[in-house]
């Protein structure tokens, strides 16, 4: 009995160190591959925050991680002293980076707009980099690209936002969020086409921006550029 308790003991213990070595190695891999590449430290969203969110209260949902150079989001916030007096836009979602372009002054952040008449609710769920980083809430207006194979083009302007939700994230990286605009029956068919048979990116307007020019672009015409 005692010789097979010291098998089982013997067995658990390499098993350990088995463990322990091969997440040193592994933590040793990650250096490596990072070797010579500069880095940043910036804060990243762990968990999901909503609407309106004084920054004075994401100390428990925000971590500070050191991520190469090539990967932060500009204009990245390193510390949340540079977001004060300011509340969150829209929802953050886990993997997204504090940006400042995220925050605004409490008074200036809106709640759900309302559908205007004669538009209709469409909800998109779309990866963080296609909805402009994320920095999208209510009451904003945005434009809708719509790409294909060899060929883009801006399928609808002047889109209202009526809310921004949260998508679904694995707790460490952004998956999404979901947009709900109001559209015209005909623009909802070009979305809802480019949903299913291309790829869609969002882009934040204001009344001060050039809509001119948005026709079909090919992969042939941006090359000759």
């Amino acid at each position: 009995m005692n010789k097979q308790l010291l098998a089982i003991g013997a067995a658990v213990l390499l098993a350990v160190l088995g463990f322990a070595a091969l997440f040193a190695y592994a933590k040793g891999a990650d250096d490596r591959a990072f070797e010579g590449t500069e880095r940043t430290t910036v804060l990243r969203v762990t968990q999901e925050v909503a609407t309106k969110t004084p920054s004075s209260e994401l100390s428990a949902s925000v971590e500070s991680v050191e991520l190469p150079k090539a990967a932060v989001v500009p204009g990245a916030v390193t510390d949340l002293s540079e977001l004060e007096g300011l509340v969150t836009r829209g929802v953050l979602v886990p993997g997204d980076q504090l940006t400042p372009a995220k925050f605004a002054e409490a008074g200036d952040v809106k709640g759900d707009a309302a559908v205007p008449k004669g538009m209709q609710e469409l909800s998109i769920l779309l990866e963080g980099q296609r909805i402009v980083g994320g920095a999208l809430a209510a009451g904003d207006t945005v434009g809708v690209v719509a790409s294909y194979s060899g060929s883009s083009a801006m399928a609808v302007d002047g889109v209202p936002v009526l809310k921004v939700d949260a998508g679904v994230g694995d707790g460490q990286s952004t998956a999404g969020a979901t947009v709900t605009v109001a559209v015209k029956t005909a623009d909802v068919t070009k979305i809802v086409n480019a949903m299913e048979f291309g790829k869609v990116w969002i882009t934040k307007q204001n009344e001060d921006t050039d809509t001119g020019g948005g026709g079909v672009v090919t992969s042939d015409e941006v090359l000759d550029r």
